[in-house]
C-alpha cells in the first residue's frame, strides 16, 4: 500500500439531520424491496398439465447477483483457514496488491506475475470474478522507485511497456480495470505529459482489453465530502475523450459511517449514469460493536442504492488487514468478531432461501433477491425435479417458471 494516507470522517450535523437519520434504514429496506428484489413464481404441472396442488417447493440461493467482495491477498495461497473464509464469504475479489506495477517490475525490466497468476488460479477454481487494480497509480510513493528517477521519454516508453505488457498478460482474466488509480490525489504522470496521458491510459486500456470494465477509483468520496469534487474530475475525464465506464469509491471511514450522508453522496455521483462499485470499503474501531454498525451502515446503504453494483471490503482478518486488528471483521484466532457477525447475518438477510408447497392452482410465489438458484420439486423426501435459474435485474415483471414434474 502507499505509506500512510489520513481518511477524514466527516460528522452529521444535529438537528434536521439527525430526525432524518433516524429514518434511513426503514427506508434503506423499502429501496431494497424495489431494486434488489424480483417476483418469482414457479407453476408446477403434471405431464396432462394439470396443476400440481401440495407439492414441495424449495429455492435456494446459490449466488448473488450483487457483488459481496473483498481485497485477497497472498494469504489465500498458503493459509488454508484465509483461503476456507474467503471462498465461504465473499463472491468477488481483488488483488490488494499483487497486480500493481511495483508488484510486476519491481525491479527495472525484471518482470513477474507469479503471485497474481496463481491469485487468478484460485479465484478461477471457485469462481470468483476478479477486479483488476491498478494498471497505473497518479500517486507518486506508490510508483516503483526506479520509474520515478527516471527523465520523462523514459518513463513514457516504461508506461508503454507496462500497458502493452500487463494489458496483454491480464486480458480476459480481469473483470474490471482500475486504469489510473486515485488521479485526485496525485500528479505523477499528469505533472510529466499533461491531463491527455489520462485519456491515453483509458484508450490504450480498452483497446487492449475491450472486455473489461474501465473504472476511476478514488478516497475521501463518500467518507468525506470530495463527490461533488470526483463528480467534476470524472466528467472531465470525460470531456478529454477518456472511456471511463464505471465509478469506484474507495470507502476507508474511520469511527463512523453516518448512512444519510453516505447516500446523499451516491446520489450525486449516480447522476453522472455510471455504475458505482464501493471498491475498498474498511472502517477503523477499537470497539468491534461500533465497527459492526458501521458495517451494517455502509452495506445497507449501498445496497438499497440502484446505482451501486457491489462492495468490497478491503481485508477481513486481523492477521492480515493493512489498517490492523480494528478495521478486521475477523480475530487473530479466526473467531468471527461483532462486525463479522454483523456481515453475515446481513448476507443471510439479503439471501432467498424457502420451501413451500404449492397451492391448488400448483404455484408458489415469493419476492426473491437477484442472483442464482436452485430449484428443487419433490414430494415425501424424493426430488422430482431440479434445475438452477437466473433471477437477474435486468426485467422488474415477474420470472415464471413452468415446471413439469413426472406422473405418481
Amino acid at each position: 500500500m502507499v505509506k500512510e494516507r489520513s481518511f477524514i470522517h466527516h460528522s452529521l450535523n444535529r438537528g434536521e439531520n439527525g430526525q432524518k437519520n433516524q429514518m434511513w434504514k426503514k427506508e434503506a429496506n423499502d429501496r431494497i424491496s424495489e431494486h434488489r428484489q424480483r417476483e418469482l413464481v414457479i407453476n408446477v404441472t403434471n405431464g396432462e398439465k394439470k396443476p400440481v396442488a401440495g407439492i414441495e417447493v424449495e429455492v435456494k440461493q446459490i449466488r448473488h447477483e450483487f457483488a459481496f467482495g473483498s481485497a485477497m491477498n497472498d494469504q489465500v495461497l498458503f493459509n488454508q483457514q484465509y483461503a476456507d473464509f474467503f471462498v465461504k464469504h465473499f463472491n468477488w475479489a481483488v488483488f490488494e496488491n499483487e497486480a500493481k506495477w511495483y508488484a510486476n517490475e519491481p525491479e527495472r525490466g525484471k518482470i513477474t506475475y507469479e503471485k497474481a497468476d496463481a491469485m487468478l488460479n484460485f479465484a478461477d477454481r471457485h469462481q470468483l470474478p476478479v477486479r483488476g487494480h491498478a494498471l497505473f497509480w497518479e500517486v507518486e510513493d506508490a510508483n516503483p522507485s526506479w520509474l520515478r528517477s527516471l527523465p520523462n521519454h523514459e518513463v513514457y516508453d516504461a508506461m508503454k511497456r507496462r500497458l502493452e505488457h500487463a494489458g496483454n498478460h491480464f486480458k480476459g482474466r480481469f473483470r474490471h480495470w482500475d486504469v489510473n488509480n486515485e488521479m485526485m490525489h496525485g500528479s505523477f504522470f499528469k505533472d510529466r505529459f499533461g491531463k491527455n496521458i489520462w485519456k491515453w491510459m483509458y484508450e490504450e486500456t480498452k483497446k487492449i482489453d475491450p472486455q473489461a470494465l474501465l473504472f476511476v477509483n478514488d478516497y475521501n468520496v463518500i467518507s468525506y465530502g470530495e463527490h461533488h469534487a470526483y463528480k467534476a474530475h470524472i466528467n472531465e475525464l470525460r470531456q478529454l475523450g477518456a472511456p471511463v465506464e464505471a465509478i469506484g469509491v474507495q470507502g476507508h471511514f474511520e469511527d463512523r459511517v453516518d448512512p444519510v450522508i453516505v447516500k446523499e453522496r451516491l446520489d450525486v455521483l449516480a447522476e453522472l449514469g455510471l455504475p458505482i462499485w464501493v471498491t475498498e470499503y474498511d472502517s477503523v474501531h477499537p470497539d468491534a460493536n461500533r465497527r459492526a454498525d458501521n458495517l451494517e451502515a455502509l452495506y445497507r446503504v449501498a445496497f438499497s442504492h440502484p446505482a451501486v453494483k457491489g462492495v468490497l471490503m478491503w481485508g477481513f482478518w486481523a492477521g492480515a488487514h493493512w489498517r490492523g486488528e480494528h478495521a478486521a471483521i475477523v480475530n487473530y484466532d479466526w473467531s468471527l468478531n461483532e462486525a463479522g457477525k454483523r456481515y453475515e447475518k446481513l448476507l443471510k438477510e439479503w439471501t432467498t432461501q424457502r420451501v413451500e408447497k404449492t397451492d391448488a392452482s400448483g404455484k408458489v410465489a415469493c419476492p426473491a433477491f437477484h442472483g442464482t438458484y436452485e430449484v428443487r420439486i419433490g414430494q415425501e423426501s424424493r426430488v422430482l425435479k431440479q434445475q438452477t435459474i437466473e433471477l437477474d435485474s435486468n426485467e422488474q415483471t415477474p420470472l415464471q417458471l413452468d415446471v413439469i414434474v413426472p406422473a405418481e
